[in-house]
């Protein structure tokens, strides 16, 4: 190679390493944000996430940003806007944030989640068909207790039913329980945590498929490499008690790996435009 081929080869070489290199820069100083689904209060939220986040940020060296909302409706307007780069969220939601965006699932705790329809044991309904026309009362519009019950309760069993919003499982409890109304629609696993000492007041009259839980999903923008390392970051860490703790804590225990057509293509069956049009009465 000439001094003139070689000297040219250099300088393009030189100039291509100092515009390329600042990009480079900027993309690690910006990092990355973490969106998480308001299904607890925001205090509660921020000490149970930023240990994964300041986690997140130390293994992959860029700052993993995280992000808290006061509303589910301002949560599903930026995830589906693909404005969050990582996102935790109840299936039905990331189910929503995929038609739009196309998040991938990284991670899932192996603990499946079931609804359940209940009434009190002295209810004259014993099964579902008996609760046509009655109130049923349910967390709220979007929760997955919500969804996947009142799915089964359409789809499966075509009836028509009024729905009260309680807020909680244990405000959907005491409904049923002073007969505001006929039934209740939770999480099987919810109603273990949050009122097991009111358990026995019920009966279980149905009950929904299994499906997995919350994933902890990457907007498809973020590089493979980075995916990866989030993956194996957040698997790793159910090989220590101290991370099994902070798995816990933001229930992701016993973490997989996820993957959309097994464990989430399910919603795609879910009528989510009827739903909305499902009103309390």
């Amino acid at each position: 190679m000439s001094r003139f081929r070689f000297g040219f080869f250099t300088l393009a070489m030189a100039i291509l390493f100092a515009t390329t290199l600042p990009r480079l820069v900027m993309a690690s100083e910006k990092g990355y944000t973490l969106a998480v689904v308001p299904n607890l209060p925001a205090v509660t939220l921020h000490k149970n996430w930023t240990p994964i986040a300041d986690y997140l940020s130390r293994e992959l060296g860029v700052k993993v940003e995280l992000k808290l909302y006061d509303k589910i409706t301002t949560f599903l307007e930026e995830t589906r806007a693909g404005n969050a780069d990582f996102m935790y969220a109840a299936p039905n939601m990331f189910y929503l944030a995929y038609q739009k965006q196309k998040y991938i699932p990284l991670v899932r705790g192996s603990n499946m989640l079931r609804g359940q329809v209940f009434v009190r044991k002295d209810s004259p309904y014993t099964k579902v068909k008996d609760l046509e026309g009655q109130t049923i009362a349910i967390v709220g519009p979007k929760n997955v207790c919500s969804v996947i019950t009142r799915h089964a309760l359409l789809s499966g069993n075509n009836i028509d039913f009024n729905v009260s919003f309680s807020g909680s499982t244990i405000n959907v409890a005491k409904s049923v329980l002073v007969g505001k109304a006929a039934a209740g629609a939770t999480l099987d696993s919810s109603m273990m945590e949050d009122a097991p000492e009111m358990q026995k007041e019920f009966r279980v009259i149905m009950q929904t498929e299994k499906i997995p839980p919350h994933p902890f999903s990457a907007h498809p923008r973020i590089p493979k490499k980075v995916r990866d390392a989030v993956t194996t970051a957040l698997l790793n860490l159910d090989k220590s008690d101290q991370g099994r703790k902070m798995l816990e804590a933001v229930k992701l225990v016993k973490p997989v790996r996820a993957d959309y057509k097994r464990d989430y293509s399910f919603f795609a069956n879910v009528d989510f435009e009827r739903l909305d049009k499902q009103q309390p009465k």
